[in-house]
């Protein structure tokens, strides 16, 4: 008797990571509201010069999404920055958003550190741990994220944060309608979730697809944060190797290997688009998918009515593809043992 998605579900998602990503909508809305009571008023009035996001892994993504809507329709520069120390350029006229979903992210905490001391305003966002009590010690502002799931999965909590706290000090501009917005998002979750075990699966259909070939992710650059998350998750995830490549740039380098003889065996290809996309840029992928076939291509059009919805629906995409691939190899979607290798090691 052939297992159902429902029963793989069940035999594998030991940590419950599906029961997480069907919660992103309501992470999103909660996280909103509760912004609203934020005490601010630190810096509330303060001029900044741009918005450093400190942040690795899946606390980090949020820094990408940001400088993106931002480089589309804001006012200030952001810019996402994963490591140690901080760039040279940042002063203490910079704004510092310090992401550490545990608290205790190494290379996180180094760069929070340098920040205190260069005299940066920081605003630091975990579940506690280090990062909360460097940032209480420093008269810092600290914002508390509901722990006790792994990062890429409270992407809701994290990014929610963070576009709020630039909601609040008016550096980038909320969508009218947050909560139809909310409800869009719950209707994409359900039609995701390929655990009601529909005959017609498009999640899995797409999943199978790939399974066992080299996978590419393409966007345009307005969906560029979009491609490398999607990669992470089908790294973190699904356990297997992908790589995001970004229009227009690809088309100055890469372009070239996917023209030579064989290239395109053993290649699937993601491609994600929407509504908001460059014409020009729709012009090149035209004529890349009209020169250079790859089989399996998917076409994932990333709806909604802003570009922050847009976004938004390809974390949910990518989020229930990368279980699903995961599932289909066997998988728990929550298993990263090389990453707790490492951090065993570090630790020593």
């Amino acid at each position: 008797m052939m297992v159902t998605p429902g029963e793989l579900a069940k035999s594998l998602d030991s940590s419950d990571m599906l029961g997480h990503i069907r919660n992103f909508p309501s992470d999103l809305s909660k996280v909103w509201n509760d912004a609203e009571s934020w005490d601010l008023s630190a810096i509330e009035n303060a001029t900044f010069s741009g918005v450093i996001c400190l942040g690795m892994g899946g606390s980090a993504s949020g820094g990408d999404f940001l400088s993106c809507l931002s480089d589309a329709d804001g006012c200030l520069p952001f810019v996402a920055h994963r490591g140690y120390d901080l760039p040279a350029w940042v002063s203490e006229n910079w704004l510092v958003i310090s992401t550490s979903y545990s608290g205790n992210t190494e290379e996180t905490i180094d760069a929070t550190e340098a920040a205190i001391g260069l005299g940066c305003s920081v605003v630091g966002l975990s579940s506690g741990g280090a990062l909360q009590a460097l940032l209480e010690e420093s008269n810092q502002i600290w914002i508390e994220l509901p722990g006790g799931q792994p990062p890429r999965s409270a992407f809701g909590h994290i990014f929610g944060a963070q576009i709020a706290l630039a909601w609040r000090l008016g550096i980038m501009s909320a969508p009218d309608d947050l909560e139809a917005m909310v409800g869009r998002l719950v209707e994409s979750v359900e039609a995701c979730d390929f655990t009601q075990d529909s005959e017609d699966d498009v999640i899995l259909e797409i999943a199978e697809s790939i399974l066992n070939l080299e996978i590419s992710v393409f966007a345009t650059q307005s969906l560029a944060p979009s491609a490398y998350r999607a990669v992470c998750q089908l790294n973190e995830n699904g356990g297997v190797f992908a790589r995001s490549h970004v229009f227009p740039e690809m088309n100055h380098n890469e372009i070239v290997a996917w023209g030579e003889e064989n290239a395109v065996d053993n290649q699937s290809l993601l491609i994600f688009s929407w509504d908001g996309n460059h014409d020009r840029n729709e012009i090149r992928l035209d004529w890349f998918l009209d020169n250079i076939a790859v089989e399996p291509t998917w076409g994932l059009l990333c709806e909604g009515d802003s570009h922050l919805e847009a976004l938004l629906y390809s974390v949910i995409l990518m989020d229930w593809l990368s279980c699903a691939v995961a599932l289909l190899r066997g998988k728990d979607p929550t298993a990263i043992g090389p990453i707790v290798g490492l951090k065993e090691h570090l630790s020593q």
